[in-house]
């Protein structure tokens, strides 16, 4: 099954720019454009030309299962085996020592994401509901139950945009909490892969490609369409389409 990261604005696509061939296993990309690749649990930092800043490991905290990277200055790193997260700077240097996730819920951590508040929120299907732990490791805030909503079904993913906090149900659609973790709004589109939020509107991925969600719109748009290739991740971050494969990340430029 494809896994997608998608941060995305209005596009159509234009020409082929230069490949990144260097192998790894999953990618997210930062607000200043490095691609942040992670490849037998080490994390390397690359610019959009593919030269290498920097690189971080430690074997010690088990598999790396998710980065978030939407605050370049202080990565998120979830090392979900051991239910642990490390902060990085944008040099991969360790903010800090890693943080014990048993700490706030005796089960597991599933899904993990920084909170523009500080801290991070995490979730696990057994509680099923999200905390707000702040950066001096205190609980802020516990979501509903989420169960209400969706019944069994477990989200996929977990990102903030604009206070508000996303789940992805990829069998049923997206639901939206606020800041304080209170229900706000549910949108049913059932087999979404990934999402992102563009002002009003949703820009979400299927197997054949991008579309774009607006609640005042009688049905959603098509903006991007998916070659017949093997893809691995797809993310779209300032008007550049990141494709990859696993051995080798594609960089096309895109306008609006």
């Amino acid at each position: 099954m494809l896994q997608f990261l998608i941060w995305l604005i209005y596009i159509l696509p234009v020409q082929q720019a230069p490949i990144i061939n260097h192998s790894h296993d999953f990618f997210v990309v930062d607000h200043w454009g490095n691609i942040i690749m992670v490849g037998n649990n080490e994390i390397q930092t690359f610019n959009s030309k593919g030269d290498k800043i920097a690189s971080f490991s430690n074997s010690m905290l088990g598999e790396i299962a998710t980065i978030d990277a939407s605050n370049p200055l202080r990565l998120l790193v979830f090392y979900k085996e051991f239910n642990q997260v490390l902060f990085l700077d944008r040099n991969l240097a360790e903010i800090g020592t890693e943080i014990d996730l048993y700490e706030y819920s005796e089960n597991e951590t599933e899904l993990l994401c920084s909170s523009p508040h500080g801290g991070f929120w995490i979730y696990n299907s057994i509680d099923n509901q999200t905390m707000h732990i702040s950066e001096f490791g205190k609980t802020i805030n516990k979501s509903i139950i989420l169960s209400d909503f969706w019944g069994s079904t477990i989200p996929s993913s977990m990102h903030i945009y604009a206070n508000d906090l996303y789940l992805l149900y990829p069998e049923k659609g997206i639901l939206i909490l606020d800041q304080n973790g209170q229900f706000k709004k549910k949108i049913s589109i059932p087999e979404i892969q990934n999402f992102q939020v563009n002002q009003n509107s949703i820009i979400y991925a299927k197997q054949s490609g991008l579309y774009s969600f607006n609640a005042l719109q009688k049905e959603d748009t098509l903006i991007y369409q998916f070659e017949k290739q093997e893809i691995q991740n797809v993310v779209i971050y300032d008007y550049k389409i990141y494709l990859s494969n696993k051995k080798s990340i594609s960089i096309t430029p895109l306008t609006n």
